[in-house]
């Protein structure tokens, strides 16, 4: 008996019988899409290596996080403190665009010394503070940078009031060492004159500053990724009130 069951059945081990399929929900009605693209996102975000699912998000993170200001971010400080060529780096690693008030008044007026021996001081103040004006004027973020005097002007100072405001200090030790002379008749005719000159100016640049960086004492990629930080996450007092 046991020879003829066996031969009745079918050699090797028995078939596992086919599970039943668990039931599915119907969608409600109008959320056929909606569900569809749950499933699609949940497809990409399995098959996305570990890896770039974190990069993305840090990506959201920061693009949802601070953001520049909708205005001019404004370099103020001293000559020769690094004004201009920390300002281009910053502009760079923002993605903005860069402007020196000084190269715009040389395009549309000539040389600064020329221009202060022809006309005078007071005449450079006045269109020099009709340019800052214009630059200052332009929506969007971009980062502007003043000449060395340009806080003289009353006017000038009250339009920083509205502006994130970068000061940039150093000595007169980093400044004779690392300036281009040749550029600069006055460091060159008297030295000293850098360090009068910032004493009378001082008090103008804390005014107007909302903060301040040391360039001798940090390496401009450094200070570009710092400055550009705290621009991200400037909120003017105002703002805030």
């Amino acid at each position: 008996m046991n020879g003829h069951r066996r031969a009745g059945r079918a050699s090797g081990p028995p078939a596992a019988k086919p599970k039943p399929a668990p039931p599915t929900k119907p969608a409600p009605s109008g959320d056929a899409g909606a569900t569809d693209e749950v499933a699609s996102a949940a497809s990409r975000r399995a098959a996305a290596p570990s890896g770039a699912r974190g990069r993305s998000r840090r990506r959201r993170r920061r693009r949802g996080g601070a953001r520049l200001p909708d205005r001019a971010v404004v370099f103020v400080g001293p000559m020769a403190a690094g004004k201009t060529s920390l300002g281009k780096r910053v502009a760079r690693e923002l993605g903005v665009p860069f402007i020196d008030t000084d190269a715009v008044f040389v395009r549309e007026h000539g040389p600064i010394t020329e221009f202060f021996e022809r006309h005078g001081e007071p005449e450079f103040r006045r269109i020099e503070a009709e340019v800052i004006a214009a630059e200052l004027a332009v929506a969007g973020g971009r980062i502007v940078a003043l000449g060395g005097g340009a806080v003289l002007t009353e006017s000038t100072r009250q339009l920083l009031a509205g502006h994130p405001v970068v000061l940039l200090m150093t000595t007169q030790e980093a400044v004779l060492r690392t300036a281009n002379l040749s550029r600069r008749p006055l460091l060159r005719d008297d030295p000293e004159a850098w360090g009068r000159i910032l004493e009378e100016r001082r008090p103008l640049y804390e005014e107007v500053a909302d903060v301040t960086y040391r360039t001798d004492r940090a390496t401009k990629e450094q200070l570009a990724r710092r400055v550009a930080q705290w621009a991200r996450s400037f909120r003017k007092r105002s703002d805030q009130a």
